[in-house]
């Protein structure tokens, strides 16, 4: 017995459709990959800062990413985002100044 056009298109929709959440799931996976890449990359003094910005303890840098929670990590994108605006107006504030006296040099 042979299969209709339409039953085959219906299956072959099927399958497509499997391999598309099969090549979706593998994407989440990969990018919890790279974030904890990007993670633990970063020196440890920088991921205090960002964890401390979030007024979180500062030993939460050791901290392997998977151990944040969407909670924790919104509230430390949120925080780093407002401190990254902030030094941005500090980097501005710095530019500029009078040169300091030169040391007898012509």
């Amino acid at each position: 017995m042979k299969a209709s056009s339409d039953e085959q298109e219906a299956l072959s929709h099927a399958n497509g459709n499997a391999a598309i959440d099969a090549a979706l799931s593998l994407l989440k996976t990969d990018r919890e990959a790279v974030r904890a890449a990007h993670w633990n990359r970063l020196p440890i003094a920088v991921r205090r800062v960002a964890v401390m910005s979030a007024n979180l303890p500062k030993e939460r840098a050791d901290d392997t990413l998977n151990k944040f929670d969407a909670l924790e990590r919104g509230r430390i994108n949120i925080c780093v985002q407002r401190l990254i605006k902030q030094l941005e107006e500090i980097g501005r504030a710095m530019q500029g100044g009078s040169l300091p006296a030169t040391t007898g040099m012509h």
